[in-house]
C-alpha cells in the first residue's frame, strides 16, 4: 500500500492525503500511481465522493470513458440530495465524458440538468452549444453562445473562442458576426483586446496599430499576438526580432517560444523552430507541454530525422492517447 506523504512545515509536519497525493499523481501524468493512491485512499476511509472523482479523471485520461462515468455517476450518487458546489463539478466532467465518449444527448441532458438548478451557469450554456453544434443544431448553439457571453459579461477569452468553434465547424462568418457585435455594444474595449478581434476579423493592420498601442501590462499575450499578425502580414523576420526581444528579458514563456517555432517553420529554418520549441518545453511553464512535444516531433520530420520523430511519437502517444491525429502520423512514421 501506498505511504501517505508527509509535508515539513514551519508549524510542524503536515499529513497530505492519499487523495490529494493522486490528484498530484494525476498533473503529473502517473496515471497508475494515481489509481493506487486512491484505492490506498479508500481503505483509509477518505472521502469517497473525492475518491470517485479523481478514479474518473485517470479513466477519462485513458481513454476508458465507460469507467469514467460510472466513476462520477457513483460519486454524484451519493450526494446529501442538496445540491453544491461538488455535485456541479462532478456534473461537468460526467458530461465532459459523455462527450468524449461519443454520447452527445447524454452530455446534452446533463447541461440541461445544470442549467434547470442554476440557470446563471454561462459555462454549461457555452458547452452546450459545442454539443448541440456537433449535433447539428446550428440556431440552438448560437443561442447558447450568446447567452454565455451575455452572462459573462462579455469576456473577450469566450469570444473569441466561440468564433474559433464556430469557424472549426465551417461557421467563420457566424463567429465574425459576434465579434462586430461585442465591438458595437461595448465601448471599454482595451487596445489589445480591439486588436485581438482585428485580428480574427482578418483586419491585420488596424490589428497591429491597436496592440501596438495597448497597455504592455500582459505584454507576452500582446507581444503574441502583435508577433502573429506581423506574420499575417508576410514579415516573418520583425515577427522573430519581436518573440527574441520578449525572451531575452523573459525566459520562462513557453507561448512565445512554441510560435516562434511555427513563425521558423513557415521559414523552412527547421533546426532553429526546433530549438526553438525545446526551449519551449525546458521552461518552469509546462501548461502546453503536449503542443510543444507534439511540434517538436513535427519539425524532427521536416528534418528528416524519422527514426527520431518515431520514437518521440511513440513516447507522446502514451502520454497523450487521445490524440487521434498524432496516432495517425505515428503510423505513417512507422513506414520511413
Amino acid at each position: 500500500m501506498m505511504l501517505a506523504v508527509i509535508v515539513l512545515t514551519g508549524c510542524g509536519d503536515k499529513e497530505v492525503s492519499y487523495t490529494d497525493t493522486g490528484m498530484a499523481a494525476i498533473e503529473s501524468l502517473d496515471y497508475t500511481g494515481a489509481l493506487e493512491a486512491f484505492d490506498s485512499a479508500e481503505e483509509a476511509g477518505e472521502n469517497m465522493r473525492l475518491i470517485l472523482r479523481g478514479r474518473g479523471m485517470v479513466y477519462m485520461a485513458q481513454l476508458r470513458y465507460d469507467e469514467a462515468i460510472d466513476a462520477f455517476t457513483q460519486a454524484l450518487n451519493l450526494s446529501t440530495g442538496v445540491p453544491e458546489s461538488l455535485d456541479y463539478d462532478l456534473n461537468y466532467y460526467l458530461a465532459a465524458a459523455y462527450y468524449k465518449a461519443g454520447r452527445l444527448e447524454d452530455a446534452h441532458g446533463v447541461y440541461d440538468a445544470i442549467l434547470t438548478l442554476k440557470s446563471g451557469e454561462y459555462n454549461a450554456h457555452y458547452l452546450r452549444g459545442i454539443v448541440s453544434l456537433e449535433m447539428g443544431d446550428y440556431e440552438s448553439a448560437l443561442e447558447d453562445f450568446r447567452k454565455a457571453i451575455s452572462l459573462n459579461d462579455g469576456d473577450c477569452d469566450m469570444i473569441i473562442d466561440v468564433y474559433q468553434i464556430l469557424a472549426a465547424q465551417g461557421y467563420k462568418e457566424a463567429g465574425r458576426d459576434i465579434i462586430s457585435e461585442c465591438i458595437a455594444s461595448h465601448s471599454d474595449i482595451s487596445d489589445y483586446d480591439y486588436g485581438r478581434f482585428e485580428y480574427y476579423l482578418g483586419n491585420f493592420d488596424s490589428a497591429k496599430t491597436y496592440l501596438e498601442n495597448a497597455d504592455k501590462g500582459d505584454s507576452a499575450q500582446i507581444t503574441l499576438f502583435l508577433g502573429r499578425t506581423y506574420e499575417a502580414l508576410g514579415d516573418y523576420n520583425y515577427a522573430i526580432s519581436l518573440y527574441n526581444t520578449y525572451l531575452d528579458k523573459n525566459h520562462n514563456a513557453p507561448n512565445i517560444y512554441n510560435q516562434m517555432g511555427l513563425c521558423q517553420m513557415k521559414m523552412e529554418r527547421y533546426a532553429e523552430a526546433l530549438s526553438s520549441f525545446q526551449a519551449g518545453m525546458n521552461t518552469e511553464d509546462k501548461s502546453i507541454m503536449q503542443t510543444l512535444k507534439y511540434n517538436e516531433i513535427v519539425a524532427y520530420e521536416y528534418m528528416r530525422e524519422f527514426r527520431t520523430a518515431a520514437n518521440l511519437m511513440k513516447d507522446y502517444i502514451a502520454l497523450y492517447p487521445d490524440d487521434a491525429a498524432a496516432l495517425r502520423e505515428y503510423e505513417f512514421l512507422k513506414t520511413r
